[in-house]
């Protein structure tokens, strides 16, 4: 026979718990009236803590894959007994199938601090920062308490080429669902449990190291077909350390050949430029259009070890060939002189002026990828 005061706990009890969040599929009344008339309130929930199972230093323009290690903590920090609702039950039932299910929810009540079916969420503290999340979310499963995932979450990035050097942070979300509470009521052991879903985040950091980092800032060309002749190139060291004993160097195809593929440019600072010079040939048959040349810069770092930089396209633009005879060509600069040159001076300088306002937009586009 349940007590008056036993009925106003059980009706407090189901107030109090139909204003507390709950999980989204929620519970229903008959699992509230249980749950309110149980044997024990056990406390306690799953707590999880993420830290980085790898190295978190990249470099610019690196692809990599962010090692995550997860791991429940959660505790159980105490319980307490109902004991109006144990007498009640042991004078109705018996002693003997009482303590049976006694045992069996207060079995069941320890999985409070298991985290069950999460989801891991990798997004950015500050969404304009240089960094591509290639995969964001990953289903885990669950974990007990005092474990870790049996193999780190694995979350593929992208360092951007444009990347400052410096600190940054990555937000993980894990969402999770866990048992709350449970009961197992007599005469026939019925086990309702109540679920909850819950969500914690955690700050992950990765650094971009500081490098030197080169770019193209400027191209001196004049190639035509069937010609043989030198293109200068700078080279700018946008990046943070200086970069020692550097050497420039060109990889080219058809239709250009080269004798000349290596130069040397000595220390480049932060910010410094310094301009190598190649010499070109260019085939006969080479159709007039732009082209783009590979280049790197050798060098060494502060380490003293040797490095590569990423491949930095040299655009040139080669043009027709000179098909002038020598006697029309000088009879034309002749006639030139005598009744044209303002014009053809105004017609070059024009030309000179597009081809560098050409050469700035090609650099642009090049280094804004």
């Amino acid at each position: 026979m349940i007590s008056i005061k036993n009925v106003n706990i059980i009706l407090i009890t189901i107030v109090f718990l139909s204003c507390m969040p709950i999980s989204s599929a929620g519970i229903d009344e008959n699992v509230v009236a249980e749950i309110a008339g149980d044997y024990y309130d056990v406390y306690g929930a799953p707590h999880l803590v993420a830290n980085l199972a790898c190295d978190n230093v990249f470099n610019r323009g690196e692809e990599a894959i962010l090692y995550v290690n997860i791991l429940n903590d959660g505790k159980i920090t105490g319980f307490t007994a109902n004991e109006d609702n144990i007498e009640n039950d042991i004078e109705e039932y018996g002693e003997t199938l009482t303590r049976t299910y006694m045992s069996s929810e207060l079995l069941s009540d320890r999985a409070i601090t298991t985290a069950d079916s999460m989801t891991a969420t990798l997004s950015l503290s500050d969404p304009s920062a240089p960094i591509k999340i290639k995969q964001g979310t990953l289903l885990l499963g669950s974990l007990n308490a005092g474990k870790s995932l049996s193999s780190p979450a694995k979350f593929p990035i992208e360092i951007y080429d444009n990347a400052k050097a410096g600190t940054y942070d990555l937000q993980l979300n894990i969402s999770y669902r866990y048992q709350r509470d449970s009961a197992v009521t007599p005469p026939y052991g019925d086990t309702y449990y109540w679920y909850e879903d819950m969500n914690q985040t955690m700050i992950l950091q990765i650094v971009v190291e500081d490098e030197p980092y080169f770019r193209i800032s400027n191209v001196e060309s004049d190639l035509r077909a069937g010609n043989e002749k030198n293109i200068n190139v700078t080279y700018t060291n946008t990046g943070e350390q200086v970069a020692r004993e550097c050497i420039a160097r060109i990889s080219v195809v058809d239709p250009f050949t080269t004798t000349d593929d290596q130069a040397f440019l000595g220390d480049i600072k932060p910010g410094e430029s310094k301009t190598a010079t190649f010499k070109l040939n260019v085939a006969k048959d080479a159709t007039s259009k732009d082209y783009s040349i590979n280049s790197e810069i050798k060098y060494k770092d502060l380490h003293d070890k040797t490095q590569y930089s990423d491949n930095l396209k040299i655009p040139v633009y080669v043009g027709p060939a000179e098909s002038l005879n020598a006697s029309f060509a000088i009879g034309f600069v002749v006639l030139i002189g005598i009744i044209g040159a303002p014009v053809y001076l105004i017609s070059k300088k024009k030309r000179e002026n597009n081809y560098k306002k050409n050469l700035e937009n090609k650099l642009k586009k090049e280094n804004d990828k």
